[in-house]
């Protein structure tokens, strides 16, 4: 065969795999149900414009629909469109209509999460994209996509629990302790995240360590798993961490004898500014702390101070339990 035919023969073949790649795409992208012969996308997109009947019909498409919501809760501006809107003031009207507005996004991001949030633990797929708004927001007590992000987290409960292990290999601390915070509002439930909590003991960053250390302890005795690295951070050099660690340890094993001698060193210590969260902990264990009774005693014949007061509360729970034993 000559080789103009051959490439006319390849152009041919090459057309119609391109036709059928094109037609197996829109078959894909036209696939899944419909409600009034639309996707769930375009009912997504329509909740700025037609809000009720878009709720009507995302309630139609129930767990179906929570991909389409979590691709708008996923969604992004780049710097360049942020740049862009800064000139939307200086552009004609008819251009500026068509250039991606932050108020409608963040609004439609909103009413997405709504529409999450009554799906419950069924948009626990959402997770990841719900804990990526509640890290980057500020208004995480207040109204706006981070709280309700939140409360969303919240209602989503225990079948979240595989996303927020997820999330704790994020690249973004924040998001990494946001989903330890959320492991240990499981409680219990949770027990099955210790050994990824455990590892988030070695975090390069403090404030995701310090959530983890937190949530083993909401977790409680169902975190057992995690007692030898909680055990091992004990000779950390970060000595709020640490009182952190023993509050966990208490809460998941009642372990005293270790933790005991270090919360005296800590309470003996007049430059330590953790002296008084040692006092508490001393209290929290009740009689397994009576060895401290010495070391709170002779705090008590210092001069007035938040940690006397402690002091002396921790002194009444030790005896106070002893007494009852």
């Amino acid at each position: 065969m000559k080789p103009a035919a051959l490439r006319k023969r390849w152009l041919a073949v090459g057309v119609v795999l391109l036709a059928c790649a094109i037609f197996g795409l829109l078959c894909w992208r036209g696939r899944g149900p419909r409600y009034e012969g639309r996707s769930a996308s375009y009912w997504v997109g329509q909740l700025l414009h037609d809000y009720a009947k878009a709720r009507q019909a995302l309630r139609q498409f129930g767990p179906n629909a929570v991909p389409a919501l979590t691709d708008v809760v996923n969604k992004r501006r780049s710097p360049f469109w942020t740049w862009i809107e800064a000139w939307r003031p200086k552009l004609p009207a008819f251009i500026g209509r068509r250039l991606p507005n932050r108020a409608l996004d963040q609004l439609l991001q909103e009413r997405a999460i709504e529409v999450l949030y009554e799906f419950g633990p069924a948009s626990a797929p959402a997770a990841s994209a719900l804990l990526g708004v509640d890290a980057s927001l500020n208004d995480f007590v207040g109204f706006g996509s981070a709280g309700l992000a939140h409360a969303t987290l919240l209602r989503i409960g225990p079948a979240g629990l595989p996303y927020f292990v997820k999330a704790l290999r994020n690249t973004n601390p924040k998001i990494r302790a946001r989903a330890a915070s959320y492991l240990g509002h499981l409680g219990p439930e949770g027990g099955a995240a210790a050994p990824a909590l455990a590892t988030a003991l070695d975090d390069s960053v403090p404030a995701v360590r310090s959530a983890a250390v937190v949530a083993l302890g909401q977790i409680g005795p169902a975190a057992r798993a995690a007692i030898p690295d909680l055990t091992a951070a004990l000779h950390l050099d970060d000595d709020y961490l640490r009182l952190q660690v023993i509050r966990a340890l208490w809460k998941v094993s009642h372990e005293s004898e270790t933790c005991v001698p270090i919360l005296m060193k800590i309470l003996g210590d007049r430059n330590n500014p953790n002296r008084a969260g040692a006092a508490i902990l001393l209290g929290e264990m009740g009689p397994a702390a009576k060895e401290a009774t010495p070391a709170l005693t002779n705090v008590l014949r210092e001069e007035f101070s938040y940690t006397r007061v402690k002091a002396e509360e921790a002194l009444r729970l030790i005896k106070a339990e002893i007494k009852s034993e």
